[in-house]
């Protein structure tokens, strides 16, 4: 069998989203030379960014990406990103798939919370290191880093899968989850300046605070304050103390 997952299966596609292709192939068939032998099907592309086992990220020149997956019939089972699909061609199971993981909904569990609130605390106190050294664009990463996680959160308190590694696709754009004025405090502060690290850290606290505890108390997750404030209480980003920053 075979379907088409992400942007195309939910029908949400613009000229510039990826190509999600998954493939079913029978218990015993080697996935990366299958792989090799669809891309080699398909055409002249310009690169290869990826290729795993039963995955690949393929770059054409036309600005497509296709992301292939090549499955067996025991790697599946039902999930929430199985919810939305296109399929192409199927023996049965796919349409069964489909069928059962729209029963499910993403719930975020206790280690993920502490994960995220964890490299939170990480990028703050990281910040704090970045601006006395005067890493002025390591600082530039790091606000973008912390305004990752507040989104994250915000995601979660939506019903929304948060994004890993830092990524911000579809946190932006059409296809943002976010509100106007959430979208209104990014926006504000990108790219965050030095002068105004005394007032985003701030405003970045108190929206994080919010976003955590309402995440926390939904999901019946452990959420500790005491060490939210310690973090917090420990560095400040005055503006008298910002360091020249040498020419």
């Amino acid at each position: 069998g075979c379907f088409f997952g992400g942007s195309i299966g939910d029908q949400s596609e613009d000229f510039y989203s990826d190509i999600d292709a998954r493939i079913v192939v029978k218990e015993g068939i080697n996935l990366k030379r299958k792989q090799l032998d669809v891309i080699r099907s398909i055409g002249e592309y310009l690169f290869i960014e990826t290729m795993k086992d039963n995955y690949s990220v393929i770059h054409y020149s036309t600005f497509i990406k296709l992301d292939l997956f090549i499955y067996t019939v025991e790697m599946l089972e039902p999930s929430i990103w199985l919810k939305n699909i296109s399929i192409v061609k199927d023996f049965g199971l796919l349409a069964q798939l489909s069928h059962d993981s729209k029963e499910l909904s993403y719930q975020i569990t206790q280690e993920e919370f502490d994960d995220l609130i964890n490299k939170y605390y990480a990028y703050y106190f990281e910040l704090y290191r970045c601006w006395k050294r005067q890493e002025i664009n390591y600082l530039e990463s790091l606000t973008l880093a912390l305004k990752h996680s507040l989104v994250s959160l915000w995601y979660v308190s939506k019903g929304a899968v948060p994004n890993k590694d830092l990524v911000w696709a579809k946190y932006e754009g059409r296809k943002t989850k976010m509100s106007h004025l959430e979208s209104d405090f990014i926006l504000s502060y990108t790219p965050c300046q030095v002068n105004q690290l005394e007032s985003f850290t701030k405003k970045i606290e108190i929206l994080m605070f919010e976003a955590a505890e309402k995440v926390a108390t939904y999901n019946n997750l452990n959420f500790s304050v005491a060490t939210f404030k310690k973090v917090h209480q420990r560095v400040s980003f005055k503006v008298e103390e910002i360091p020249e920053v040498s020419e």
